[in-house]
């Protein structure tokens, strides 16, 4: 009988036979997976090298400047000219750049095909030593390969593909002509490519004429031009930089005694230079809103990072509807400083803190002052606009414009429009629907309240009765109220939404206050235009626009503008309000406009005078004006109308020299009627004896059918009456 021993060694055994066994089927599975996952790899690769683009030397373009056009087709400018690229050959390029760059993007860059295995593998120990990035894995070629054919990603894909046509390009051009591409291609911030131009733009000088120092600076600050871009951290910069010459130094580019000095003393940066460019106003919305959101609808630009590389690398030539005369005009004009009521150069930093620690009063105001660097005050935007086919002409967006201090655009600043804005949601909507018939329509002027809320008008008076031109062309506010409260918000904003206000909020459009410039966050100038042009072309929306089309470098159009003509209001209802505002210049608060032809205005100022509005307009111009501080806070503009029209004026006198006078004639369905301005039924004999009849326009559908009944006899010779 076996001891207990050898049982005990038997089981052993078998346990370790089994243990063998196991072991083998798990390796065997194991291979079995690395085998599976190497031909999934592989046929990925394949299929990822499959898609790549071609190698097209087409392609390698170096030129790729982007141009913008006036309304003449005149060059406005191009885009960051003094930072544009500058090709220089390799010949040009100090050898101590060419080793600055190799040193830190490529040491091995003469050794390798393309692909640098040994390179990528070393990176990779670096900077898992270093915890941080401080060597790439990319070499030079797969840098330019992925520059000129690849999209803005971070895939795998990408990465197959960028190291396949590097192997390729490495076989079409020899390492002089690659080298060459990459050091005239590369981005280094503040939109410059190149040496030459990278040169130019943080030195001062031509990068033949760069120190090793600089070379240095200049090859650190690729792998992040805003991280290590000497104009924006001096610190940064200069830490990048003596990494790099510590790697030249190591790969003996340059000697012990080289590096030390340039270790030491390493380099000073030129000053960023000022932009130089005409008219910011209006090419700052060009470049940063109309341009980036007409790139990003087309199929090709997927993101805002790919529409900005395609303005400023993609060689566009972009065409505006700017007129230069005119934005030469407005600029002239929002920047003399005689036309304002004062200018107060404001620290408004400094100002907007105290504000929101409460501890501003408007008798403090000196304590703010900044004659240097302050921003003046008040300041102003205008925006002009052809209503017949929506193109924006010019854009004001304040004074003294300076980039990085003063450069707001004005015009799209959501400030309160005050009265302005009772012909877009009470006047056109209401006439569109059938409340009132015409100008000599009769309203209320009474004293109202409604939970607690009492409008009153400018003046704290009541008139009574009052025609729809009265009550408009004079900016009562209790009538107005009336009317859109029997128009209901929500009817009436829906049409000034329709014709170009975007900023209403749920509670704008459902209580009254909205119907004599209550608005939560305010309007724009620019919003106001587009509504208002809907006013002056009879009714019909064309979008407004600033860009006519676009072209790639090769000349073929990939933007053209269509207009798309709306009709939002009847051509009958556009005539009334139009007709009625004409009033405005002839007798009311624009009076400062009056001139050899017919002018449509209407002002809108707020509580305190705080924002004022003017809109000024003609079947073929349409012009918005706004003054106000940019700080509500600083305080009101007293006769704001009177400042504002004298804006206006100046502009519209240049304007007009090149503009048919054009007339609001009545379209088919509008006649005069005589009316009692009493009783608003059809005038009789003896309402002219009471001198209450008046004539004016009506709808021929909705015009008065009755005879007055309140004049029915003769006066009595004690008789009185109103004369109109």
């Amino acid at each position: 009988m076996p001891s207990l021993a050898n049982k005990s060694q038997s089981i052993r055994r078998l346990c370790l036979r089994i243990l063998i066994s196991c072991a083998g089927a798990a390796a065997a599975s194991v291979y079995v997976l690395l085998i599976a996952a190497w031909i999934t790899a592989a046929v990925h690769v394949v299929l990822y090298v499959r898609e790549a683009p071609p190698l097209d030397p087409a392609r390698v373009k170096m030129f790729e400047t982007t141009y913008i056009y006036d309304a003449a087709d005149n060059k406005l400018m191009q885009l960051h000219e003094a930072q544009n690229r500058v090709y220089v050959g390799l010949d040009q390029i100090p050898l101590h750049v060419q080793q600055a760059f190799i040193a830190f993007e490529d040491r091995r860059f003469f050794e390798h095909g393309g692909f640098d295995l040994e390179g990528s593998l070393r990176a990779l120990m670096a900077n898992l030593h270093h915890r941080e990035i401080t060597q790439g894995a990319s070499t030079i070629t797969q840098q330019l390969a992925r520059n000129i054919y690849l999209p803005l990603e971070t895939s795998f894909k990408r990465k197959i593909q960028e190291i396949w046509l590097a192997i390729q390009m490495e076989q079409r051009y020899s390492k002089q002509e690659i080298l060459e591409m990459y050091l005239n291609l590369i981005y280094f911030g503040n939109g410059a490519y190149g040496v030459e131009a990278a040169a130019q733009l943080y030195f001062n000088k031509s990068i033949s004429e760069v120190t090793l120092a600089e070379a240095a600076m200049l090859a650190g600050l690729i792998s992040s031009p805003n991280h290590f871009n000497p104009h924006y951290s001096s610190a940064a910069a200069l830490r990048q930089c003596r990494k790099v010459l510590k790697v030249m130094f190591e790969l003996g580019y340059i000697t012990p005694a080289q590096y030390r000095f340039t270790h030491r003393y390493a380099c000073t940066p030129a000053p960023p230079p000022e932009p130089e460019y005409p008219h910011p106003y209006y090419l700052d919305y060009i470049i940063h809103h109309a341009l980036p959101d007409i790139l990003l609808s087309l199929p090709h630009i997927h993101s805002r990072e790919e529409a900005y590389k395609a303005i400023y690398t993609g060689g566009l030539r972009v065409y505006t509807t700017l007129q230069t005369p005119l934005q030469e005009v407005v600029e002239q004009v929002l920047d003399s400083d005689a036309l304002y009521p004062q200018t107060l150069y404001i620290d408004l930093e400094k100002l907007n803190r105290a504000i929101r620690d409460g501890e501003f009063s408007p008798d403090r105001v000196e304590s703010f002052l900044d004659p240097e660097n302050g921003i003046p005050q008040p300041q102003s935007a205008l925006v002009l606009a052809d209503p017949q086919s929506g193109a924006v002409l010019a854009l004001g967006g304040g004074r003294n414009y300076r980039k990085g201090g003063n450069e707001l655009l004005r015009y799209l600043s959501l400030r309160q429009p005050g009265s302005a804005i009772k012909p877009l949601v009470v006047y056109a909507p209401a006439f569109e629907e059938g409340i009132i018939s015409g100008a000599a329509s009769l309203l209320v002027d009474a004293p109202l309240t409604v939970n607690g809320w009492r409008p009153r008008n400018y003046d704290g008076s009541f008139r009574g009765k009052v025609t729809v031109r009265q009550a408009l062309a004079f900016s009562l506010n209790l009538p107005a109220v009336r009317l859109f409260q029997e128009l209901t918000p929500p009817v009436g904003t829906g049409y000034a939404e329709d014709m170009g206000i975007s900023t209403f909020t749920p509670v704008d459009t459902d209580i009254l206050s909205t119907a004599i410039g209550g608005v939560t966050y305010g309007v724009s100038a620019y919003d106001m235009a587009q509504a208002y042009c809907v006013l002056a072309n009879a009714g019909v929306k064309n979008d407004l626009f600033v860009i006519r089309r676009i072209e790639n470098r090769a000349g073929e159009i990939i933007y053209e503008h269509e207009g798309a003509p709306k009709r939002i209001l009847s051509p009958q209802t556009a005539f009334l309000v139009n007709h009625i505002l004409l009033d405005v210049v002839q007798y009311s608060t624009a009076t400062g406009l009056r001139s050899n032809r017919p002018i449509a205005a209407k002002t809108g100022t707020t509580d305190q005078a705080k924002d004022i509005y003017l809109v000024a307009y003609t079947p073929n111009l349409v012009a918005v004006f706004w003054i106000g501080y940019d700080e509500p806070e600083l305080g009101g503009i007293p006769r704001g109308w009177h400042y504002a029209a004298a804006f206006v004026r100046e502009v519209l006198n240049e304007a007009f020299k090149e503009l048919p006078v054009m007339e609001f004639e009545p379209p088919e369905g509008i006649g005069r009627y005589r009316v009692c301005k009493e009783s608003g039924d059809l005038a009789n004999e003896y309402c002219a004896e009471a001198k209450t009849a008046i004539s004016d326009y009506f709808f021929d559908s909705r015009a008065p059918h009755r005879v007055c009944s309140v004049h029915t006899r003769p006066l009595k010779e004690d008789d009185g009456g109103d004369d109109d």
